[in-house]
């Protein structure tokens, strides 16, 4: 069934394969289907530039991706760097190459790599590119560029010289194609990265060339590291000589220091084509050597990018989606594609890597670096445990020795170095989530206890990672920081699960029992998470589309960052009604930025709130605000990514999301289930194949009709890791409007409440019976804010009036009504102060329109919702007089919603 809880029993003794498929605790995998040929849906364009964001983090405008070439998981990102490209390294907006470097991340938000830079140039060496290295930039015209999974390829038309790369998982290859010239020449830099210039080497001996490389300074930290490298010619050059400042030396086949570098000249006049390959290690200049010789033998720019591009087919063939347009295909597979763009292989071909000690280490299994913890924990590490298994578990073991080596998880890492970037306590989360979906062969009782130490006063690398634990533990919350209080409690969740899946009851407990405290910053009055002082008042007003206090974002946007226990969100919130409606206003704008109240895409924290609607079991809330963002959010041009991909973090939002399914509690198992895009998805994993098939499927049907799991029909809007991890078939019924799927209260998904005691569940209230109905009101402010706007059901409009004295706001049920309650929904619901919220009014009834009676009669309020219950009684008339407009002073009454019930 779906949604199993039930786990299979421990065996004491280890089983063969082949005894496990008799005893049928192991499903065979099915025959994987025959390889289609992905990577021509691949754009390495797509994320370039930026995005259509109105206010968006510091480094997030665009994708900050990167078009060069790599292999999956690659050492090596070898890219064209432009000069407004910060953070990325390349603007597709931009038309001069300032060099190409051998390495980038997939659209992290701060400057980082471009490490050793190496350019094409024609002519005599004027000033020293020491200190004038941005200009010998070389221009080139848009139409000469291209790009393909493992290539690129462009013509500097500066130099009249054409350039191709591609690359290996630790090396770099380069063929330029001069004009006839005695003065071809390559520069390289030893110096100057993203954040600077270091000190480096390089020494010439014929056609090799060597040396380090110092790079670091990610987002501001004094952390370097050393990068190694070889570089080896197809030929021997005609000249050589060296750069140290501003001094260029002929015949120099050695120097180091900052701004140093070196160049080896060609004659052209009768071979145009040049080549050269780069290995490069973090540990030494002999395994950079070795990496060469073993990757990259001989000088085949044709084979080596065959091989690029068999690797990414391989991968990308892991999921196989048919009958979508061209479009369709090409925003999934580019997706899928920066997907695996990042961890990186830190180990070279012998073993060896350098430890988050420093030490030079050996494992027998592939070391990988560089994890954006904060960003990539919330679908990006499901969605790799999903489809790449066994690369998943030596990031994992990779983790786990970073913990042991450093002293903690690493939380926002840079090769071998610990930036703690960001806030939170990721680790946990990344590795509590491989876990829940099936990752395994790591040291789990090692990992537990990294995650124990880092609420107990470990540190890493001599920082802690949770700095404010000692106000986390003594008050229930962090003060300085609502958000961060919701990082730590998601971290304890994550720690709870994984602790319970390994067997330690104890720490389960304590860790649940933490985890509930997101309750704590959560303020019934307002309706938001908010600031909370330390004497435990609340900061008041609540702005909500300020992001002062939160870490980027606001109120309105973190308010939803309750994953693992929506129910109870929902009901402190007045239950599935007001959910709905507070997520339908959200969903306004879908890339709202920092400082709007909006729904931002843009950035992590908010990518599982389109699922918050099954938790309200409104499931087509979540179909349609998911296939909007993924059609006006997401497209196929330059800046077709609607914020920085954080090392594939927001293209894992979009492949989950055209699967038709999405981990929407960090840390646990479950799966929401909203329907694909494509008709037909085979994912084929070692321990099965999951065929997701997605009957009248396309972008005009987004609304799940009906479900079956292997035939069997579920009203469930969600499963577990554990109903898919075999030979599976999910079959969906999509259509062009809701249906009834998924709308019971017994569909939606868990919320996990041990360690808390859940609020009453809300009142059931029934039928709205103001919903549409005739209404009059006091003058209002606008043309667009009059009565009706009241009772139309929706937060997207609010009455106003600032007409003297008491106002009034008046509906007509149409008819004698028996009525027991009201709902008023304030200026803060609509995404205003809270300053603004109604401060004293009175609620009347009247079954003629001329005699009433008061019912309801408040003073010295501020909530944002209002719920008002009253011995039932007869009325057909119902008015609101607001008597002081606002708590804080402002003269104009707003109401978004006045709602009538029965009960």
């Amino acid at each position: 069934m779906f949604g199993s809880l039930h786990r299979r029993a421990r065996h004491p003794i280890p089983l063969t394969v082949a005894a496990l498929l008799i005893a049928g605790l192991v499903t065979p995998a099915a025959a994987a289907p025959a390889a289609l040929a992905l990577t021509q849906h691949v754009n390495p364009f797509i994320g370039t530039d930026n995005s259509n964001s109105p206010n968006p983090v510091p480094g997030g405008a665009g994708g900050s991706t990167y078009p060069g070439a790599v292999v999956p998981f690659g050492m090596v990102q070898f890219s064209p760097d432009t000069p407004t490209a910060s953070p990325s390294g390349y603007r597709y907006s931009d038309t001069k190459i300032e060099e190409f470097s051998l390495t980038h991340f997939n659209g992290a938000g701060c400057a980082n790599n471009e490490d050793l830079g190496i350019l094409p140039v024609t002519g005599t060496l004027g000033t020293s590119p020491g200190t004038n290295w941005t200009g010998y930039a070389g221009a080139y015209t848009k139409a000469n560029e291209s790009a393909a999974p493992g290539y690129y390829k462009n013509r500097l038309d500066t130099y009249n010289t054409g350039v191709e790369l591609s690359a290996t998982k630790r090396t770099g290859f380069m063929r330029l194609t001069y004009p006839s010239t005695t003065t071809a020449r390559v520069l390289v830099n030893s110096s100057r990265s993203a954040t600077g210039n270091r000190n480096g080497s390089i020494a010439i001996n014929g056609s090799q060339l060597t040396g380090t490389f110092t790079g670091g300074g990610f987002c501001g930290a004094s952390k370097t590291y050393q990068l190694h490298y070889a570089i080896q010619f197809d030929r021997a050059p005609t000249g050589f000589g060296t750069w140290l400042g501003g001094t260029v030396t002929a015949g120099s086949a050695s120097t180091s220091g900052v701004n140093s570098g070196g160049y080896v000249t060609f004659d052209t006049s009768a071979n145009p084509v040049v080549q050269l390959k780069v290995g490069v290690s973090f540990v030494s200049v002999a395994n950079a050597q070795a990496n060469l010789a073993a990757e990259s033998p001989g000088f085949d720019l044709a084979g080596t990018r065959t091989a690029a591009d068999t690797a990414w087919n391989d991968v990308l063939n892991r999921v196989q989606v048919t009958g979508g347009s061209a479009a369709d295909l090409q925003k999934f597979y580019t997706a899928l594609y920066h997907v695996f763009q990042n961890p990186n292989i830190a180990s070279d071909v012998n073993g060896q890597y350098r430890g988050f000690d420093q030490a030079v280490r050996t494992a027998s299994h592939t070391v990988y670096q560089n994890y954006s913890g904060w960003d990539i924990y919330r679908s990006w590490a499901s969605l790799i445990a999903l489809l790449a298994p066994a690369e998943s578990s030596d990031i994992a073991k990779s983790m786990v020795l970073d913990g042991q080596q450093g002293g903690l998880l690493p939380k926002w890492s840079h090769n071998s170095n610990e930036h703690f970037v960001m806030n939170g306590d990721p680790g946990p989360i990344v590795l509590s989530s491989l876990y829940a979906f099936g990752v395994r062969g790591f040291d789990t009782a090692a990992a537990l206890a990294l995650m124990d130490k880092s609420s107990n006063g470990g540190t890493t690398q001599g920082g802690t990672i949770r700095g404010r634990q000692s106000g986390y533990l003594g008050r229930h919350y962090i003060t300085e920081d609502p958000s961060d209080s919701l990082e730590y409690s998601a971290s304890d969740f994550a720690v709870a699960q994984f602790a319970k899946a390994v067997g330690d009851t104890a720490k389960y407990n304590t860790y649940m029992t933490r985890a509930q405290w997101w309750a704590n910053v959560y303020n019934p009055e307002s309706g938001y998470v908010q600031k909370r002082n330390a004497d435990g008042s609340w900061a008041w007003p609540v702005s909500p589309a300020s992001p002062s206090g939160y870490t980027e974002g606001n109120a309105s946007q973190y308010t939803w960052m309750v994953p693992y226990n929506f129910g109870g969100l929902i009901n402190l919130m007045g239950g599935p009604k007001t959910a709905v409606q507070r997520l339908d206003h959200h969903f306004t704008q879908l890339n709202g930025g920092l400082s709007q109240p909006y729904f931002y895409i843009g950035n992590e924290p908010e990518h599982g709130v389109p699922w918050a609607y099954h938790y309200a079991a409104h499931p087509q809330g979540t179909s349609a605000a998911v296939r909007r963002v993924m059609t006006e959010s997401f497209t196929t041009a330059a800046g077709g990514l609607p914020g920085n991909d954080d090392l594939g973090a927001t293209s894992a939002w979009y492949v989950w999301s055209a699967l038709g399914l999405y981990p929407p509690t960090p840390g646990a198992d479950v799966l929401a289930l909203h329907g694909p895009l494509f008709p037909s998805i085979t994912v084929t994993r070692p321990s099965g194949t999951l065929t997701v098939n997605g009957t009248g499927a396309g972008p005009s049907a987004q609304y799940v009709q009906g479900v079956t799991r292997d035939g069997v029909a579920s009203t469930r809007t969600w499963l577990r890791y554990g109903d898919i991890s075999g030979n599976t078939t999910l079959n969906f019924t999509m259509g062009s409007s809701p249906g009834t799927w998924g709308t019971n209260a017994a569909d939606v998904p868990p919320s996990y409440n041990d360690g808390f005691t859940p609020p009453p569940p809300a009142p059931v209230l029934g039928t709205n019976l103001a919903l549409g109905k005739a209404a009059t009101a006091s003058t209002p402010c606008n043309a667009d804010e009059a009565a009706a706007k009241a009772f139309d059901g929706s937060l997207s409009g609010k009455w106003c009036s600032l007409a003297s004295g008491t106002k009034f706001l008046q509906v007509d049920l149409g008819a004698a009504q028996n009525v027991g309650s009201f709902v008023l929904k304030h200026a803060g619901l609509g995404g205003e102060t809270t300053g603004y919220n109604t401060g004293a009014y009175n609620v009347q009834t009247s079954l003629d329109g001329t005699t009433w009676t008061t019912v309801v009669n408040v003073s010295s309020v501020r909530a944002s919702r209002s719920h008002h219950t009253i011995t039932q009684r007869q009325a057909r008339y119902v008015r609101l007089n607001v008597t002081t407009p606002a708590n804080n002073g402002n003269t104009a009454a707003r109401i978004f919603e006045f709602e009538v019930y029965a009960g």
